[in-house]
């Protein structure tokens, strides 16, 4: 790939990528960027699991004008996925989720209190 470059000042013609965006939409997408970039570096470093975030720019000529061109661009986050949150369930006869497995018995079990006076008690 060869650069253009100005004969006269030896300089290279490339517009900076950073302009044409901040020109686009103005700056609406390439501030949304910088927002979701500093989410996804927040989201990366409290999860130690990798992200994703995808600049897409399209052109196409302008229908009507061949000198014109139709500049789009977005941006798409991927944020770390969360870890999945899990429990162990039974189903009932009917096959609604409960905690407790519907083929065990029930112990009939009551909460015991402790007593307040302690006068019996000998020590070992």
């Amino acid at each position: 790939m060869t650069l253009p470059i100005d004969q006269t000042t030896g300089e290279i013609q490339v517009r900076p990528f950073a302009d044409v965006l901040r020109d686009l939409g103005r700056a609406v997408v390439i501030d949304e960027a910088g927002v979701q970039l500093q989410q996804l570096t927040t989201a990366v470093r409290d999860s130690g699991k990798k992200g994703r975030l995808t600049l897409t720019v399209e052109i196409a000529p302008m229908k009507g004008d061949s000198e014109a061109l139709m500049v789009q661009a977005k941006t798409d986050l991927k944020l770390p996925a969360a870890e999945p949150v899990s429990g162990v369930f039974f189903a009932d006869d009917v096959g609604n989720l409960v905690r407790d497995d519907p083929r065990q018995i029930a112990l009939p079990l009551r909460e015991v209190t402790r007593p307040t006076e302690t006068k019996d008690l000998k020590q070992a």
